[in-house]
């Protein structure tokens, strides 16, 4: 199998050759594993690795400037970053995804104040078409990845502010989140358009134990959006799989991802999720994505270790496919590199049972 004909059977539970993997991890951390295993560059390095999955996403671009009273506050040597959506990110060592600290509806919640940015904005199909298309040739699996407008509404609009506007002010948050998502989704469309294999939805919606919010207003403002992505990106190509991302406790509402059409969830944390548990009740209408944890198993962990681990997590939750395995998010420089290794390397070798 190639890696696309992989996870289509995995998706589609049925035994596939053997446990597609895909990669989360920092730029640096990438580099070094590279020179650890004498990869000659990145692309070798995930050749190497055994990673299935090709990321394509079009470039937005819509620029903003950074506010004169973050660049007071921080000064110089601060790395800043200013989203497409406005909102200002501070990257700090270790951790990847910058903290945020100011947005364009933290002083203000007039839509209509921000300069938002346009379909238009978007990068074409035509323009992501060839690169798309040469990798689909090459037999990976070309996946797009959406920002889930949850995430990105409570980075526009302070965190706690944003919570209760979704239960006091629901249409004032369901108009926020649309928003971006006529912007996240025409991004996934044109990828979905040029040949993308999955659309992926990514951005946290729970905590280690919990939604962020009830699983009734999860019903009511974030459900109705994930089933219109699910669906536009099928009536572009229904065979496009349809994957979600969420850190956290997703347990109560997993029914309700299935009915929305996701095909796999990442990263399903055993710190907060029984992945087993899930496999037994989800298995045969969910593909379980991840599984190796970056906060409790691979942190200065030992490669022995590590390689047992994987080939239990492959025989106990990749029966009849169903399972995709990966880190449950990006790795740090506190994973020792021979573990990395031992992890793609082992996972290469397992086979689990068929169930028959």
């Amino acid at each position: 199998m190639n890696s696309y004909e992989r996870v289509l059977a995995t998706v589609g539970h049925r035994q596939p050759d053997r446990t597609p993997l895909q990669w989360f991890g920092t730029d640096e951390v990438a580099e070094a594993l590279r020179s650890y295993m004498k990869a000659e560059t990145i692309e070798d390095l995930f050749v190497k690795l055994g990673i299935d999955f090709r990321g394509v996403n079009p470039d937005i671009v819509k620029a903003h400037p950074i506010p004169p009273h973050i660049e007071e506050k921080y000064g110089e040597g601060v790395e800043i970053e200013v989203t497409c959506y406005g909102a200002v990110l501070v990257k700090a060592a270790r951790f990847p995804q910058a903290h945020r600290v100011y947005g364009p509806f933290f002083d203000t919640d007039d839509l209509d104040s921000f300069d938002w940015p346009k379909v238009s904005d978007i990068e074409s199909v035509e323009a992501v078409r060839p690169g798309i298309t040469r990798l689909n040739e090459q037999g990976y699996c070309t996946l797009v990845r959406a920002d889930n407008p949850f995430k990105i509404a409570y980075f526009m609009r302070p965190y706690e502010e944003f919570i209760m506007d979704c239960v006091a002010r629901e249409d004032y948050a369901f108009e926020l989140m649309s928003r971006i998502a006529e912007i996240e989704f025409a991004m996934a469309a044109n990828a979905v358009k040029a040949g993308a294999r999955v659309a992926m939805i990514g951005g946290d919606f729970a905590h280690q134990n919990a939604l962020m919010m009830s699983p009734k207003t999860f019903r009511k403002v974030l459900k109705p959006l994930l089933v219109d992505f699910a669906s536009q990106m099928k009536d572009i190509n229904p065979e496009v799989m349809i994957f979600l991302h969420s850190d956290g406790d997703l347990s109560q509402v997993l029914g309700d991802l299935i009915e929305c059409g996701i095909d796999a969830v990442h990263p399903l944390q055993p710190e907060s999720m029984d992945m087993f548990d899930v496999k037994r009740r989800y298995g045969d209408r969910l593909t379980l994505f991840g599984g190796v944890s970056v906060q409790s198993e691979l942190p200065g962990s030992d490669p022995e270790v590590i390689r047992a681990l994987v080939r239990q997590r492959i025989e106990q939750l990749g029966e009849n496919g169903g399972f995709i395995l990966a880190p449950t998010n990006t790795i740090l420089d506190d994973v020792p590199l021979e573990s990395i290794e031992a992890m793609y390397l082992e996972a290469q070798t397992v086979r689990a049972s068929s169930g028959v």
